[in-house]
C-alpha cells in the first residue's frame, strides 16, 4: 500500500462521519498538498471493492464513504444532506422471514429532517 493509500484510508477509518470524496480530499490534501482529486476517487472506489470501507450511494447528493462495516441503516436529512447511522433491530430478520429469494445485504436510507434543520425551518416559518 502507497503513502497515498494509507493517508486516505486512514482519514476514512479514523473519522465517526460519513465523508464525501471532496471532504477525504480535502483532509488529505493538509498533509499530502500535491494529492489530485481524481486519486482520491480511485482509492475510495477501490477500498470500497476491497470491503475495506463502505461506499453508499446517495441519489440526491455525493456518495459517502465510512469505517463502519457492520449492517446498520442510515438517516439522511433532505435539506443538508447529512446522514447519521441507525439500527432497527431485527429488520434483515423481518426481510428473510418474508422474502422468497435470498438476501444479500439490506441498505435502508430513511429521508428525514436533522434537529438542526428542523429548528431553522422552524424559526424561518415563526417569522413570516
Amino acid at each position: 500500500m502507497t503513502k497515498l493509500q494509507r493517508e486516505i484510508l486512514s482519514v476514512v477509518k479514523d473519522s465517526n462521519d460519513h465523508l464525501t470524496a471532496d471532504e477525504v480530499y480535502q483532509k488529505v490534501k493538509k498533509t499530502m498538498p500535491t494529492v489530485a482529486l481524481g486519486s482520491v476517487y480511485r482509492n475510495l472506489n477501490q477500498f470500497a471493492r476491497d470491503s475495506l470501507i463502505r461506499r453508499v450511494v446517495r441519489p440526491q447528493g455525493p456518495d459517502i464513504y465510512e469505517s463502519n462495516m457492520a449492517p446498520h441503516n442510515h438517516l439522511v436529512c433532505v435539506h443538508c444532506l447529512r446522514m447519521k447511522d441507525f439500527e432497527i433491530n431485527g429488520l434483515e430478520d423481518y426481510i428473510r422471514d418474508h422474502s422468497s429469494s435470498p438476501i444479500i445485504s439490506v441498505n435502508l436510507t430513511v429521508n428525514s429532517i436533522c434537529p438542526k434543520c428542523e429548528a431553522a425551518l422552524n424559526k424561518k416559518n415563526n417569522k413570516h
